[in-house]
């Protein structure tokens, strides 16, 4: 088990801005460029990022979680990382004026897409070191109506708060209600699946999970 704080994140206003075309509905211009530019410098300072992430063998992840593994696939790494709940309270005082509370909102997704991707490049250094390509990150916001990718009778949000229980995403202050089965919208719960490239590739992405 890994757990990483404060790291930094370069939020990318153009990511941004395509992120409000596609959600809200906004034309990318100059102007919203800067106003993405300028919320960013504005709320930066409300984004506490944290992480936690382990890699766990098919035969001991089989038993552990409802994760449905592709045929080659030999292990699977978890994530959940966190942007904290200030930028959150931000955008929800913001509900009077739609154009900061959308500003904020693209800033939120971003950082959270950015905090996972950094976690993603630490595991693909750890698998090419064992031989092991892998996956693309699956968190359950990528599952068509939650259920792709999950063994039989498997509900999206129960697996989001499965694996997060089984990070112990506590040790990054992340809270769970036991009686909700959904995360927080300022956290995201991820996994990327390891498969082999050599024949011996099995048994040392195993040494790395143990």
């Amino acid at each position: 088990m890994t757990k990483i704080k404060n790291f930094r994140l370069t939020p990318r206003p153009r990511e941004m801005a395509r992120w409000l075309k596609r959600e809200r509905g906004l034309e990318t211009t100059p102007e919203l460029e800067l106003a993405l530019e300028q919320i960013t410098k504005d709320a930066k300072q409300s984004i506490e990022t944290a992480a936690i992430y382990t890699t766990l063998t098919r035969q001991v992840a089989e038993k552990t979680t409802p994760l449905a593994f592709p045929h080659k696939s030999i292990a699977v790494s978890i994530a959940a990382v966190s942007i904290g709940p200030a930028l959150g309270t931000l955008r929800e005082a913001s509900h009077s004026d739609a154009l900061k509370e959308s500003l904020l909102s693209a800033l939120h997704q971003e950082a959270l897409s950015q905090s996972l991707h950094f976690v993603v490049r630490l595991v693909q250094d750890q698998a090419k070191e064992e031989d092991c390509d892998m996956s693309p990150p699956v968190s359950i916001e990528d599952l068509p109506n939650g259920q792709a990718g999950l063994s039989a009778g498997k509900q999206g949000p129960d697996l989001a708060s499965s694996l997060a229980i089984l990070l112990g995403v506590q040790r990054i202050g992340i809270a769970l209600d036991a009686s909700i089965p959904e995360i927080p919208p300022h956290v995201r719960v991820a996994w990327l699946f390891w498969t082999p490239i050599g024949k011996a590739a099995n048994r040392r992405a195993e040494k790395v999970a143990a």
